[in-house]
């Protein structure tokens, strides 16, 4: 910082050197003096007496006379002036003093106002450089702070309950299903008979156990289904937990009365018919079909699972496998390009796997309503996280896919980098 200024005075001085010594600089008069001024008469009119000679408009016997009439004035005219002391020249101090004072002031006051005097700072500087360096993980890292901060808040405000709403949502975005449901728990309290807030907390409960629905989360999806016989979520939620225990029948009559909600045409509804269409397969000759005239969605489960699913492998670079011991815990999963940074699937597993096989769908969502087959372009990464955070830790080793659609088959992934 000392630098910049040191620079920055140095060029204000070259710049009112540039001013001042022209202004300041002695100068000769531009005026000539009265013996200078009647001198050069006296030659014009001599060459006047000499040009009417040769012209025949002046006798030649009369040039004599007028030249020595010439001379006679010029003894008069060309007295020396230099007796007269010149005048030294003026120097323009007060000017000098000014532009002196308002030159610095100006350059420097502009630059406080409008300029970035911090930017000078090395720590702001070391700031900028690291956050320039810093990997993509600094958003999901933002996004953490801000639900964490929200969550701080709601705990001071007991009784908000679109608070608590956007904190359930938000930990379920993020995978912290156990946070997200003491929100919808607290959130029930709060609004007792809402049936929207009993199927967002018996889908989060269902992640809570393991990705299973059987038990408090089929209760809480039949009691918002008993106040609210067209809730989407809770009819979906309900033919899953029916087709999980092999009950097919009921299952199929859940996901016909779902259908019946949505658009006829939409993706949604398609999404729904595939799903009967599963079910029908599982089931065999015994299952009826009988679908009803569809609406809108919502959060249904992603269909066509299987044909939007991503398969690869996944294998360690020989310069940091040695960074590998098999107790670190290996992440694969997929993000949407130039979307949301929330994960469409994730796979937990151990790096002692290590090279393996893999297969991503939409069973290993994170959110409901966020599916893997629903996206338009993903891109598949992996990593070996050392602490087992789901969060990018330095340490951590990642690689990368390029760019693929969902239905993607046989990607190759290496874990090549070390993050720092």
């Amino acid at each position: 910082m000392a630098v910049f200024w040191i620079l920055a005075t140095s060029m204000t001085f070259v710049a009112l050197a540039i001013v001042l010594v022209p202004l300041l600089r002695a100068r000769p008069r531009a005026a000539p003096s009265r013996h200078d001024a009647n001198l050069e008469i006296l030659r014009s009119q001599r060459r006047e007496i000499e040009a009417d000679v040769e012209r025949g408009l002046l006798p030649a016997e009369e040039r004599d006379e007028a030249l020595a009439e010439l001379v006679g004035r010029a003894q008069d005219d060309l007295v020396p002036d230099a007796a007269a002391p010149a005048a030294p020249p003026r120097k323009p101090w007060i000017a000098a003093g000014i532009a002196a004072v308002a030159i610095p002031a100006i350059v420097f006051g502009v630059y406080l106002a409008f300029g970035n005097p911090a930017a000078s700072d090395p720590r702001m500087i070391a700031a900028s450089v690291a956050a320039a360096a810093a990997p993509s993980s600094a958003d999901d890292a933002k996004i953490v702070s801000m639900v964490e901060n929200l969550a701080r808040k709601v705990r001071e405000r007991p009784d908000d309950v679109q608070g608590w709403a956007l904190l359930g949502r938000s930990m379920a975005a993020l995978g912290r299903f156990r946070e997200a449901a003491d929100a919808y728990e607290h959130l029930m309290r709060l609004t007792p008979g809402d049936a929207q807030v009993m199927a967002d907390y018996a889908d989060v409960l269902g992640m809570v156990q393991g990705r299973t629905l059987a038990g408090r989360p089929t209760e809480l999806a039949l009691q918002a289904l008993k106040i609210e016989p067209k809730n989407k979520k809770a009819l979906a939620l309900l033919g899953t937990a029916a087709v999980d225990r092999g009950d097919y029948a009921v299952a199929i009559d859940y996901w016909q009365q779902l259908a019946g909600e949505l658009e006829r045409g939409s993706d949604d509804y398609a999404q729904v018919q595939s799903i009967l269409a599963e079910i029908r397969g599982r089931a065999g000759p015994m299952a009826k079909a009988a679908p009803r005239a569809p609406a809108a969605v919502a959060q249904a489960p992603a269909a066509g699972a299987a044909a939007k699913s991503i398969t690869g492998s996944v294998s360690l670079a020989f310069g940091v496998s040695g960074h590998v011991t098999g107790s670190e815990t290996l992440f694969i999963f997929a993000r949407s390009e130039g979307g949301p940074r929330i994960p469409l699937a994730v796979l937990r597993t151990s790096a002692r796997q290590l090279p393996m096989q893999f297969t991503l769908d939409d069973s290993l969502g994170m959110a409901p309503g966020v599916n893997l087959s629903a996206a338009e372009a993903v891109r598949i990464e992996a990593r070996v996280s050392k602490s087992g955070n789901a969060m990018p830790q330095p340490g951590d080793l990642v690689g990368s896919s390029a760019v693929v659609k969902p239905g993607a088959r046989d990607l190759k992934i290496v874990i090549d980098k070390v993050l720092k």
